[in-house]
């Protein structure tokens, strides 16, 4: 089995900063057809225009687990229901919830930290406090972490800034614990790898038509491959990495 993983698709009837985004949905139909995952999972950002229609499709082709992330369209991600399932089950994941897939525990935290807002376009977005909390409730509980929003590093000096926000955020992973956690939100290069020195894998990807990158996950062999759009760029040995152990 093989799961495909996304972030920031931003699928948008506009042309922003000289890229196309009304392109993004035709090019991930294309990616899903041509890898054929067992499990997509986003990590937020699909973008305002998906529908309810074209939404079905990509349903009828994957299984599909997804986070929001702050530009979305959440009066369509709520009606999303999975196709390919025997049982009744959502697209979007509740913060903290807890899924199982080929033997690994994912769990994720919607949204980002805002400092000011509470919402917009009708996105929550938390407080440090309540991401860190929920963080804190997976502790123990999860293999994966998928987050939208993504942590302070030091390769992202000069380009972000290192506030309560994006500290809150390292927390939440530190907290939580995770053998790996995929994260997006930034747009600063394709994808970031690192390794945190508690041992969490941290992969951040860029699925938006400027960078068009995601990654391939092997559950049994540990392997993942970061693609850009239908050639790979990099692979990662994970267990050479971390030791991640299935759940019992």
């Amino acid at each position: 089995m093989k799961i495909m993983v996304i972030s920031d698709l931003h699928y948008d009837k506009r042309i922003f900063h000289g890229i196309d985004e009304s392109k993004a949905w035709r090019w991930l139909l294309d990616i899903v057809d041509y890898h054929k995952p067992s499990l997509l999972i986003s990590l937020g950002d699909w973008g305002e225009a998906i529908n309810e229609v074209e939404f079905y499709e990509l349903l009828r082709r994957v299984r599909v687990w997804s986070i929001y992330g702050n530009h979305e369209n959440l009066e369509v991600l709520r009606k999303m229901y999975n196709i390919l399932t025997d049982k009744y089950e959502p697209v979007l994941l509740d913060n903290g919830e807890v899924r199982e897939f080929d033997g690994l525990r994912f769990g994720g935290i919607n949204g980002i930290v805002a400092l000011r807002r509470r919402e917009r376009k009708g996105v929550l977005r938390k407080r440090p406090k309540e991401f860190i909390a929920v963080a804190k409730r997976l502790s123990g509980k999860i293999d994966i972490l998928l987050l939208h929003d993504s942590p302070w590093l030091e390769e992202y000096a000069g380009k972000i800034a290192c506030d309560e926000r994006v500290t809150a955020v390292g927390i939440a992973i530190y907290e939580a614990k995770p053998k790996m956690v995929f994260c997006g939100h930034l747009h600063l290069s394709p994808y970031t790898v690192h390794r945190f020195e508690y041992g969490t894998l941290y992969i951040r990807i860029d699925t938006s038509q400027k960078h068009r990158c995601y990654a391939i996950f092997y559950p049994n062999s540990m392997e993942i491959e970061i693609w850009y759009d239908t050639k790979i760029s990099k692979i990662l040995e994970a267990k050479e990495m971390i030791c991640i152990t299935s759940s019992s």
